[in-house]
C-alpha cells in the first residue's frame, strides 16, 4: 500500500510539473456567482446581447437595453470564468443563463444567456425611456365603473424583488402624452426660475405637543391643540390610537387656504386640511401636496410598498364643477430630494430609481438623485 501511494505521489508531481504554465494560473477573480431565481438589470449603458449560447461565438438573440430586468436561471459552471473584450479591454466574468421578466412568451422556446459582469441587482441612475412606465392610469374625473388604463405591466403575478421595470416602452409614454410630460434635466439649470407661489407650506409655528397616554402601546403617542379664530379657541389633535394606529404629523398652514396641514390616515398617506377659522376638516390629498404658484393645479405623491410603485396624482386645484385629474401608478421612479415650480403647469422633481428602496442604506454606491422637468399638458 506504501508503496502504491509513493507511485501516485510521483505521478501527481510529474504531472503538475508539466502543465502549461497558461493553464496553471488562473483567470483574475470576478465577482461571485449570480444567486438562481433572482432578477438582476443590465447596467450596460450602451445595452447587452443575448445569445443562444453561452460564449461571444453563439448567435446574437436579441439586444436588450441598459435598465432591462431577466431572472438568473443558472450559472453555466462548464464555461467557468472567462472574459470578453470591451472597448480594447477584458472584463472578467461568467455566463448564465436567463429569463426576461417581460415578453416572456417570446423567449419561451429558446435557452437565453447574458455575460454577467455586466448584470446587478441595482442601478445607479434611471434609464431615459422609463420615465413613464407605470402600472394603472386612472381618470379621477370620470364618475363611472373604476377601469384603470394598464401601462407597462400588472406585475402582479411577480416575485418580490423582480417588479421594478425599466425597460423601453413607448406606449407608456405616448397613454400620457395629454396628461403629463417628463424629460431628465440639470437641477441647477433652473435654480433661478424657481418661483414662490401664493400656497407654500410655511412651517414657521409649530404647535407644543404633550404626552398621550396609552398603556397598551410602546410608542411616544402626542396630542396638541390647533388654534382657531386668531387665537379665540382651538381644536385638539390627537394620534390616532387603536387597529390602525399612527401618528398624526403636523405639516404647516397654507395662508391662501386659511388652513392647518395635518395626516390622516396613514395607508392612503392622506393629507388632512384643518380650517383654522372654524376647525372644519377635509382631506387635501393622498401623499404630500403641491400647488402650483397661482393654484391651478395640485399634485400629490407617496411611495406605496404593497405593490412598489410611485402613487401620482395631478389634477386642476382651483375648479370646483368637475375638476379635471389623475391618478397614476409609476414603476421606475420614487421621489427624492427638492421639488419646486418653474411655471404654473412646469415643475422640477428629484428621483431615484424605484430599485434603491431595496437597497442598504448604509451602501457606499446608494444612487444620487437625479432631476425631472415634469410638464402638465391639460
Amino acid at each position: 500500500m506504501k508503496a502504491n501511494l509513493n507511485i501516485l505521489l510521483v505521478v501527481v508531481f510529474l504531472c503538475s510539473a508539466f502543465v502549461p504554465q497558461q493553464v496553471r494560473h488562473k483567470l483574475p477573480v470576478g465577482k461571485a456567482q449570480l444567486k438562481p431565481n433572482t432578477c438582476y438589470f443590465i447596467n450596460a449603458e450602451n445595452g447587452l446581447n443575448l445569445r443562444e449560447g453561452p460564449s461571444v461565438n453563439h448567435k446574437i438573440i436579441d439586444k436588450f437595453t441598459y435598465g432591462a430586468q431577466v431572472k438568473v436561471i443558472e450559472n453555466v459552471p462548464s464555461v467557468g470564468k472567462t472574459f470578453v473584450m470591451d472597448d480594447g479591454k477584458k472584463v472578467y466574468g461568467s455566463w448564465v443563463r436567463v429569463e426576461p421578466t417581460f415578453n416572456y412568451n417570446y423567449y419561451s422556446k429558446t435557452k437565453l444567456y447574458l455575460f454577467d459582469a455586466y448584470l446587478s441587482k441595482h442601478l445607479t441612475t434611471i434609464p431615459s425611456q422609463s420615465l413613464h412606465n407605470f402600472v394603472e392610469l386612472y381618470d379621477s374625473a370620470a364618475h363611472d365603473d373604476y377601469t384603470p388604463k394598464t401601462g407597462v405591466s400588472s406585475r402582479r403575478e411577480m416575485d418580490r424583488g423582480c417588479d421594478v421595470r425599466y425597460e423601453y416602452n413607448p406606449a407608456a409614454k405616448e397613454a400620457l402624452k395629454d396628461i403629463i410630460q417628463f424629460e431628465v434635466v440639470n437641477k441647477e439649470d433652473y435654480i433661478h426660475q424657481k418661483i414662490i407661489g401664493n400656497y407654500e407650506i410655511d412651517t414657521t409655528w409649530q404647535p407644543k405637543k404633550f404626552k398621550l397616554e396609552n398603556e397598551y402601546r410602546p410608542v411616544e403617542w402626542e396630542q396638541y391643540y390647533l388654534p382657531l379664530n386668531k387665537g379665540k379657541d382651538s381644536v385638539l389633535i390627537k394620534d390616532h390610537l387603536g387597529e390602525w394606529a399612527s401618528k398624526t404629523e403636523y405639516f404647516g398652514q397654507i395662508d391662501e387656504l386659511d388652513s392647518y396641514l395635518i395626516s390622516g390616515f396613514v395607508e392612503d398617506a392622506e393629507v388632512i386640511l384643518v380650517n383654522r377659522t372654524t376647525g372644519k376638516k377635509s382631506v387635501l390629498s393622498s401623499g404630500f401636496p403641491s400647488i402650483s404658484p397661482n393654484g391651478e393645479y395640485l399634485i400629490a405623491e407617496y411611495h406605496n410598498g404593497f405593490d412598489n410603485t410611485t402613487y401620482f396624482s395631478l389634477g386642476e386645484f382651483d375648479e370646483e364643477a368637475m375638476p379635471q385629474g389623475y391618478f397614476i401608478s409609476f414603476s421606475s421612479w420614487i421621489t427624492a430630494g427638492d421639488f419646486f415650480w418653474i411655471a404654473e403647469n412646469e415643475f422640477i422633481m428629484g428621483v431615484l430609481p424605484m430599485d434603491s428602496i431595496f437597497r442598504n442604506p448604509a451602501s457606499s454606491s446608494m444612487s444620487k438623485a437625479i432631476y425631472l422637468k415634469g410638464t402638465i399638458q391639460f
